[in-house]
């Protein structure tokens, strides 16, 4: 895509995985390598959706979706145990019976020196399975590798033919070490029989994604702590039920909250709020609550629960670590269900390589469509914007113009859309051409003169924007245009070293506006305003002042930088 950020060189910024499993919430801290060509970022969504399947896996009629979603057989993946690494028949044979174990194109081992690692080659070509779900797969492929093989300390997995489209080639590196840090127990405990161990797979197949970790009522961020769920096997609906404060749902169609109430049926894929705060105004202020969440299977049977606890200390409260509960990872959306459903979530999906904000939103126009044979092709003009707060106006950060965009779907049997291709025309000399070949010559005039749809996109974006304000009870200007910022009136010189030079050593300045003025940040849930503003010292020289604050006004953090001629010198 091509970006309207007026910003200099887009730095992507690849966030750890925030793991609850085993009882204690850590970060891992991932190294992802992106090789071959423009940088791409694959961000970690909330949905661990790829989980282990039984012996009969290699009957190649299995259904896709089934195949990825299928349960893990504990006695299929227990039997390759091992303290050492240095059997590579057990090594291949465990990862062919761990999901995506079909498209393993080869291993190699380093069992000579310590650490002793594994390093596995996948090829994805002429899939259509999502990047996402390649990623959640290697993460939990890999938990299960350092719970079995006792001496492993990084494993590596390298993909070509990669599925985004782009053909690039991935390397995901995980260690043994930075996962240790989220389990209670050692990873090797794990697999001490298989009574613990097929617990332990059932921890990593039905999860809890709850979100924020901490929350009072006076964050902005969001109107509670938000609570999805995620099962093995095909669910109907999910009923949510607090034995105290209540349940909020949120309707994306009109932007607003539910009445609270005790105890919601939602149908799977949705979320609800929970809120110590009545409709009443009363806010609860029991020293635990908890949430209990129960799946249906399609007839209407019970088939697995699990618990919520939130602890209140008397100002905060705080989602308990229990295993199976994620918590600080956002989920992601239900699959699409029509054709303006998966185009709204592919354009998301494509602008997460842009810099983040805190609200991603789209504008599209559909053209034209083309269905044949279980694959839907739609001719479109799409648009992605991350929205955030400068200056007090909830503004687009980044994004894209109006981009002629062609996506190929396939439908697959229960009726939802998987993203085959996104297709955009090239830059420069060859853009017209490029379009030509993409679209079919009916469109050729619509599409050549695509900028004029720009302001319907736009709007359409601020919609989305504004429906996100009042999701966190926020009201403030919306606007995808560009928000007027005044730079600080200080010796050039200074003022590059200040804004350009500091700031690459410094994640706190960077993240500070490079205007006066503020900018806000969610940070695990909880916003914060980075302010930049300039004065003048007692002995009259100019004063640079950047600080981090809380909404409540609490200073977090804050340098002060005296402007000497052309050096800016930090103030104790």
């Amino acid at each position: 895509m091509k970006s309207v950020s007026s910003n200099m060189d887009r730095v992507i910024w690849v966030n750890p995985i925030q793991l609850n499993i085993g009882g204690v919430l850590k970060v891992i801290k991932k190294n992802i390598i992106f090789i071959a060509g423009a940088l791409i970022i694959i961000i970690f969504s909330g949905v661990l959706i790829t989980n282990g399947f039984g012996s009969d896996k290699k009957n190649n009629d299995y259904d896709k979706d089934n195949y990825l979603f299928s349960e893990y057989n504990p006695e299929d993946l227990f039997i390759y145990q091992s303290q050492y690494i240095g059997d590579a028949g057990n090594i291949g044979n465990l990862l062919n019976n761990l999901p995506l174990g079909d498209y393993n194109k080869g291993i190699s081992l380093a069992t000579e020196n310590k650490p002793y690692g594994l390093t596995v080659n996948y090829d994805f070509g002429n899939t259509d399975i999502k990047a996402n779900q390649i990623e959640a797969t290697f993460l939990n492929n890999a938990i299960i590798v350092f719970s079995l093989i006792k001496n492993v300390e990084y494993i590596s997995f390298n993909t070509t033919s990669d599925t985004t489209g782009l053909n690039k080639q991935l390397k995901y590196r995980y260690s043994r070490t930075e996962f240790q840090e989220s389990f209670r127990k050692n990873l090797w405990e794990y697999s001490k029989d298989i009574n613990v161990f097929s617990d332990f797979l059932k921890d990593l197949t039905f999860k809890l994604w709850v979100f924020p970790e901490q929350y009072t009522p006076a964050m902005s961020s969001t109107p509670g702590i938000r609570i999805a769920a995620e099962y093995r096997s095909p669910v109907e609906k999910v009923r949510y039920a607090a034995d105290n404060g209540v349940l909020l749902t949120w309707d994306a169609s009109t932007g607003k909250l539910s009445k609270g109430i005790k105890t919601v049926d939602l149908a799977y894929g949705s979320s609800v709020y929970w809120s110590p705060v009545s409709e009443h105004g009363q806010i609860n202020s029991s020293n635990s609550v908890k949430v209990t969440v129960t799946m249906f299977d399609p007839q209407g049977n019970k088939i697995d629960k699990k618990h919520v606890i939130i602890i209140y200390d008397g100002s905060m409260y705080s989602v308990q670590s229990t295993p199976g509960i994620v918590i600080g990872v956002q989920t992601q959306a239900p699959e699409p269900r029509n054709i303006g459903q998966a185009v709204s979530a592919a354009i998301k999906e494509q602008g997460k390589s842009y810099l983040g904000g805190e609200c991603i939103t789209e504008g599209h126009v559909i053209l034209d469509t083309e269905e044949r044979n279980g694959t839907v092709k739609a001719y479109t003009v799409a648009s992605v914007g991350w929205f955030g707060f400068e200056n007090g106006v909830f503004t687009k950060i980044s994004g894209s113009g109006a981009i002629p965009t062609v996506m190929t779907f396939s439908k697959n049997q229960n009726g939802t859309y998987s993203l085959h291709e996104y297709k955009e025309p090239m830059d420069g000399a060859g853009y017209t051409d490029s379009i030509k070949k993409m679209f079919p010559a009916k469109l050729h005039d619509q599409v050549l003169t695509n900028q004029k749809s720009y302001a319907d996109l736009a709007g359409q974006q601020e919609e989305q924007a504004a429906i996100y304000l009042v999701s966190i009870g926020r009201t403030a200007k919306v606007s995808a245009g560009h928000v007027e910022k005044k730079l600080a009136n200080i010796n050039v010189e200074a003022s590059n070293k200040l804004f350009a030079e500091l700031t690459k050593y410094d994640s706190f300045l960077n993240n500070c506006p490079y205007w006066i003025g503020t900018k806000e940040q969610i940070e695990k849930g909880v916003r914060y305003i980075y302010e930049t503003s300039q004065s003048k010292t007692n002995d009259g020289y100019d004063m640079i002042i950047f600080n981090k604050t809380r909404e409540d006004g609490t200073v977090v953090q804050e340098y002060k930088y005296k402007i000497v001629g052309c050096e800016p010198q930090l103030v104790d």
